[in-house]
């Protein structure tokens, strides 16, 4: 689990796990996010770490991969889908798994969304915007009223 933030910032920055055993696509993700000024990184290499820097740190968005050496991203997905305290967060796979298979286990485990590897780290950072600015639109509730 690393960091890669200063511990000072402001409610304008999303704090985004990035979730992933491979250390370089760790940092590329990172290095794509911290590009906006508006984004701050925590990581984890493992399904284990990840759950506990989310119920801990209660990132804006969860990149996550499947393949992981403990627990594969889908039993990720489902423990943070299925704690109330953690539920509302969105969860992107973010896997080199692009079968239609992979994509329907990704849904039934609660994903929010779906990228496949390799992807193109304005791609990324595009729907990251889209999922963030949708989220600040609806209520606390979870609920759209519009």
């Amino acid at each position: 689990m690393s960091d890669s933030s200063p511990s000072s910032t402001t409610d304008t920055h999303h704090l985004i796990l990035i979730v992933d055993d491979e250390p370089s696509v760790r940092a590329m993700v990172r290095t794509a996010l911290l590009l906006k000024d508006h984004y701050r990184v925590i990581e984890a290499a493992n399904a284990t770490d990840a759950v506990a820097l989310a119920m801990n740190e209660r990132p804006h968005l969860v990149l996550l991969d499947v393949a992981l050496p403990d627990h594969d991203g889908f039993w990720v997905c489902r423990q943070l889908k299925g704690n109330v305290e953690t539920a509302h967060i969105p969860v992107i796979m973010l896997t080199a798994m692009g079968l239609p298979s992979d994509r329907e286990q990704a849904v039934q485990a609660g994903a929010d969304g779906y990228i496949v590897k390799p992807f193109s780290p304005r791609a990324l950072l595009e729907e990251l915007d889209q999922r963030l600015s949708r989220k600040e639109s609806q209520p606390e509730d979870g609920i759209s009223r519009t």
